[in-house]
């Protein structure tokens, strides 16, 4: 029984690392994957989307027909002077029937808040999309500054283990190893100060999206790719074009122009139709008639001028709506700028140049031309250097989702 058993074990074993192994692949995020899930998950567009529902139960509010009323009276009836008597009654039914025009422009000016409210909800997406990238690139960056701080650290190491060797060979005094160990414990706390930094950003991202993520969650890396460099002219042009904001003031204004015409046509009055029939005791009518209203006293004056100053202050919040995110975008474009020379003058000069030099000082060292002190300077520059590099690349990809933001999706 235990041979036969053995094979099942074995099986068992390889589905459970196969398993594994799906798992881990499964546990790498794109950034485009983790966007799909915060327009799923994030409490702020489900408030947005609501408002798209208000706006398409008013459009069927728009549509509605006013209810029709009925009306009865009766009682007993009996002739004067005489001695005949019996039941009399009135019955009627009326039915308002509103005028066509100011009803076509109320349902128009519903739409057109649909449509506003879909592009703020267009715009909240923006909005969220754009604080996930930079929790995103925060999360990207904290692993580069642990993956320099492991480097850094198994370096000191090794020079701690070479100094050790050189002190107990009589080549170096005391003090050296006394630099190195300083060196090495300096490097070691820097090195669990970027892990704890780079854990507690993982979980801010996680709290983000909802826990939805597993806790050893992975994430691609392209953090130090420069993205393709767009002239300003590009980026305004798509602004002005598809930027939600704006598409949801153009809608706005429309909204009010079509709640302005539906305020002039309201001075004509809706009309009443009636059908009626009374029964008394010498007579029996049918028929109908219609009521209007005369606009004697009242002709909407008060509330036309009411909707055209609503429609003058839609088409001036467009006007300030177009102006400010071209002044943002303008002067977040500048912040771009820089952040890239930034960003391309480390990697064209800069770096090389500060990992030569380490080199050089390295090589020296263990040739004896030059001391321990030497030697722990160009590494430190070094490591400012490198370190000043991925903050540059953190302060890049932030400046460019900001601008990404204001453009309205980018270009």
């Amino acid at each position: 029984m235990r041979l036969k058993r053995v094979p099942v074990f074995i099986l068992v074993c390889l589905l459970s690392m196969a398993q594994a192994s799906w798992s881990a692949e499964a546990r790498t995020y794109s950034l485009k994957e983790l966007e799909e899930l915060a327009l799923k998950v994030h409490p702020g567009l489900r408030k947005a989307r609501e408002e798209v529902r208000k706006n398409e139960a008013e459009l069927r509010i728009a549509k509605q027909y006013p209810n029709p009323e009925v009306e009865f009276e009766g009682g007993n009836q009996r002739e004067r002077g005489g001695t005949d008597s019996g039941l009399a009654y009135t019955a009627a039914l009326s039915q308002t029937v509103e005028w066509p025009g100011r009803r076509a422009k109320k349902q128009e000016a519903a739409r057109f808040g649909i449509e506003s409210a879909q592009k703020l909800v267009s715009n909240e997406e923006l909005t969220v999309i754009a604080r996930l990238r930079e929790l995103f690139y925060v999360v990207l960056a904290d692993e580069q500054f642990v993956k320099v701080a492991r480097e850094n650290l198994d370096s000191a190491k090794q020079l701690l283990d070479l100094v050790e060797k050189r002190v107990r060979l009589g080549e170096s005094r005391q003090i050296e190893l006394i630099k190195a160990q300083v060196e090495f414990y300096t490097l070691e706390r820097e090195h669990e100060k970027a892990r704890t930094t780079l854990s507690g950003d993982r979980q801010v991202l996680n709290r983000f999206l909802l826990q939805n993520l597993p806790a050893d969650f992975a994430l691609s890396n392209k953090f130090t790719s420069l993205d393709e460099s767009i002239p300003l002219t590009r980026w305004r042009e798509a602004t002005l074009a598809a930027h939600p904001l704006i598409a949801a003031q153009e809608a706005t204004v429309r909204q009010t122009e079509s709640n302005l015409g539906a305020e002039r046509q309201a001075w004509v009055p809706d009309v009443k139709l009636k059908f009626f029939h009374i029964l008394e005791l010498d007579k029996r009518v049918t028929g109908g008639g219609i009521s209007v209203p005369l606009p004697l006293w009242n002709r909407k004056g008060g509330e036309v001028d009411k909707a055209a100053a609503a429609r003058r202050q839609a088409a001036a919040e467009l006007g300030l709506t177009r102006q400010e995110l071209e002044t943002k975008l303008a002067s977040q474009y500048s912040l771009y700028l820089v952040a890239r020379r930034q960003v391309e003058s480390f990697q064209k000069n800069i770096l090389p140049q500060a990992a030569e030099s380490l080199r050089l000082a390295e090589f020296s060292y263990r040739h004896g031309e030059t001391d321990l002190l030497n030697l722990l300077d160009s590494r430190r520059v070094y490591r400012t250097t490198e370190q000043d590099y991925y903050k540059s690349l953190l302060e890049y990809w932030q400046a460019r989702t900001d601008l990404w933001r204001i453009a309205g999706g980018g270009v």
